[in-house]
């Protein structure tokens, strides 16, 4: 899937962000040393969408790195030490779920599948 300039998907960035940005500032003494993360296991969490990927990182003050690696902060600790990333990815699927929801019978976008 990709992202399109239409008002629900800047919602569904807003949100996206939204989330990601609370779990980073409620952290405490791991907020100050910073988190990375691989952006292909980003990408993998944003429903395979990287450009929607690299919008709600950018939103929320990431900034790219060495090779794959996307750091907020000084970078130091793993996203995971902020929000277990399986917490996080069944956030984001219930999020994704309001804005892209799928047609069970043919696993695709309700708009595709009519």
């Amino acid at each position: 899937m990709t992202i399109e300039d239409t008002y629900p998907e800047k919602l569904l960035c807003a949100d996206l962000s939204l989330l990601l940005g609370n779990a980073l500032h409620r952290t405490g003494s791991n907020r100050t040393a910073g988190f990375h993360v691989p952006f292909s296991q980003f990408r993998d969490l944003c429903d395979g969408d990287a450009r929607l990927a690299r919008r709600v990182l950018l939103r929320t003050g990431w900034i790219p790195d060495d090779g794959d690696i996307w750091i907020w902060g000084k970078g130091r600790n793993t996203l995971e030490k902020a929000i277990p990333l399986d917490v996080l990815e069944e956030a984001y699927v219930a999020i994704f779920d309001d804005y892209r929801p799928l047609d069970d019978e043919a696993a695709r976008p309700v708009a595709e599948a009519a």
